[in-house]
């Protein structure tokens, strides 16, 4: 009786199962490229420090000297490439 019920229903039953299955695809988050997950830090700079020094120190490699030295200018809203005029910097230090 259960095997007849089955086959009679194989097509909603399939119906069903791949719809569902589809819908969890759709709503599960996938890694873009292009966006990156980084952990900060804030951290405290000496006085004269340069954003390139900062950089050499901290970059852990995931991006390029020059696309780190522009996320620190536009994160902490810098308004030079060089000395850094405040005392407390944020800083990526790591990917996910």
């Amino acid at each position: 009786m259960m095997i007849h019920s089955i086959r009679t229903h194989a097509f909603s039953i399939l119906f069903y199962t791949l719809s569902f299955a589809f819908v969890l695809f759709l709503l599960t988050p996938r890694p873009d490229e292009k966006v990156h997950q980084l952990l900060t830090a804030s951290v405290t700079v000496d006085e004269n420090v340069t954003v390139e020094q900062v950089a050499e120190v901290y970059n852990d490699g995931s991006m390029t000297n020059q696309e780190y030295i522009d996320w620190l200018i536009k994160n902490n809203e810098l308004e030079t490439k060089h000395v850094i005029s405040k005392d407390k910097i944020v800083v990526p230090i790591a990917q996910q």
